[in-house]
């Protein structure tokens, strides 16, 4: 017989949250392990440019499209990177997934080696946010770079938090997450840049406390990560010098000023909000106000998308009532105790809410994730913190058990299910056999079925030699490249009946 029934309880309670946990991930890692995307921006240049980036498929066999060899000039490409590696090594486009189901549980381990946050109380609490669920066992590299940004963020928060600054090895984890999210997305670009400002200031401020004998040394460490940010910045600078433009292939207008690019800038919002302010859209959709009931499976998908007229058009994706129950508890541990940890919480999070809203596509949460994994974070850390008062890491994992179920519930496991074809079945739907055989040898031929051209490459379809050029839509002239000749794809005539 245990001691005590309370203590009893909270034991096995403890054990059941772990299993959860325990369990949650295992599912997501089965789905994405076995699991082939279908979606439409994974095929059409996230994996076309991984294979490219690891040598899967050459530009001997495979040519972008005009508009997806601009952005293989200019997207940070580390992620991609990455993807490939991980699907040459296996020789399992799924692979691809893993870099997402992988970042949640490493994030969970930043939390509880640096914040002393329990890691499965971190992992039930970041999987019960729809968009982070969604996007876990899939290939998009949204997920994988709002985790990095995230890490940043809460470095720059617990600088602000302490009364002396960092050691070498918060600097370290600082830089690293800093450099894998530019040089991965480039919509993180100006939060990171702010962030790192912010951080830099703060630490520095910070090491004019410190004795004689160790300012020295920590000024060394602030300077080494000054003269490293050039590699944080890699691609960004890369554009700027090459193509005047950091953000490029995209237009850019900075004070008035239109900066090159190929693609112009990327608008899509709800037509109530046509004229709205990039704050008022944010607001708006991390409130999922105009989303779809919870009786709707589809109310969460990876990119929210639903018909242009639909008010939910690309908002929400927090869970609305999720992120007031974090906001309250946030605001609730402010006023209860005024600790120098809450107001720096608090104090950083204001920031960030403030600097994302004004990022373009501010309503479109699956580019800044961050925002909640941040929120979310904060209130971790603070409950885990000695003396925390209303709800501890184990109320927080109890409520966040229950927020987890209900989105499997509305979503009906759509997200932890593993889900579509074979890879091999896949190819020989898109790129018949009895179409390829026709491919003559040595020649170029235009593919204009996106987003899948990519299947047609001789790659995945035995010992042949030809070339795909790929086409921007369904019968879409393909472009000529370095003089090659290109073969429009046949159409065959339909024989009308009767």
């Amino acid at each position: 017989m245990l001691a005590g029934p309370n203590g009893s309880f909270r034991s096995g309670f403890d054990r059941f949250l772990r299993f959860s946990a325990d369990g949650v991930v295992a599912v997501l890692l089965v789905t994405a392990f076995v699991s082939l995307s279908r979606a439409y921006d994974v095929w059409n240049y996230h994996l076309p440019f991984a294979a490219r980036l690891v040598g899967l498929v050459t530009e001997k066999q495979y040519l972008f499209d005009a508009e997806n060899t601009e952005r293989y000039k200019g997207f940070p490409l580390l992620s991609e990177f990455i993807q490939g590696v991980l699907w040459r090594v296996t020789g399992r486009p799924q692979s691809a997934n893993l870099l997402a189901v992988a970042s949640v549980p490493v994030f969970a381990w930043f939390l509880r080696r640096r914040f002393s946050v329990p890691w499965h109380v971190t992992v039930l609490a970041l999987f019960a946010i729809p968009l982070v669920q969604a996007h876990a066992a899939d290939s998009f590299i949204d997920l994988p770079s709002s985790v990095a940004v995230s890490v940043l963020i809460l470095v720059t928060i617990r600088a602000f938090a302490e009364v002396q600054p960092l050691g070498l090895g918060w600097l370290l984890i600082a830089f690293l997450s800093a450099a894998f999210a530019v040089n991965s997305k480039a919509i993180v670009g100006p939060t990171v840049a702010f962030g790192t400002a912010l951080l830099g200031a703060r630490l520095l401020w910070l090491s004019q406390r410190l004795p004689d004998s160790e300012k020295r040394r920590y000024r060394i460490q602030l300077a080494a990560f000054v003269l490293l940010l050039p590699i944080v910045f890699a691609t960004p600078l890369k554009n700027l010098v090459r193509y005047h433009n950091p953000v490029f292939p995209f237009q850019a207008q900075v004070f008035g000023y239109v900066l090159p690019g190929t693609e112009p800038n990327y608008h899509s919002s709800p037509i109530w909000l046509a004229n709205a302010s990039r704050p008022t859209r944010f607001a708006a959709s991390v409130l999922e106000m105009g989303v779809r009931p919870l009786s709707d499976p589809a109310r969460w998908t990876y990119g929210q998308l639903t018909p242009l007229d639909h008010p939910g058009l690309r908002m929400g994706g927090f869970f609305g009532a999720y992120v007031l129950l974090n906001l309250a508890l946030l605001a609730f541990r402010l006023v209860r105790k005024r600790s120098r940890e809450a107001v720096a919480a608090v104090s950083g999070l204001a920031v960030m809410t403030l600097l994302v809203s004004l990022i373009p596509q501010s309503h479109e949460l699956r580019y800044h994730m961050y925002w909640m994994i941040v929120l979310v974070s904060i209130n971790l850390w603070l409950a885990a913190r000695p003396g925390a008062s209303l709800i501890g890491p184990r109320g927080f994992g109890a409520i966040s058990l229950v927020v987890l179920g209900v989105v499997v519930a509305v979503s009906r496991g759509a997200f932890l299910t593993p889900r579509g074809q074979t890879f091999e079945e896949l190819v020989a739907k898109v790129a018949p056999r009895k179409a390829i055989a026709e491919i003559a040898e040595g020649s170029t031929v235009c593919i204009a079925r996106p987003p899948y051209s990519l299947l047609w490459s001789a790659t995945f379809h035995g010992p042949r030699q030809y070339r795909i050029q790929g086409g921007t839509s369904e019968g879409h002239e393909c472009d000529s490249h370095d003089g090659a000749v290109v073969e429009p794809r046949r159409r065959r005539r339909r024989r009308r009946k009767g």
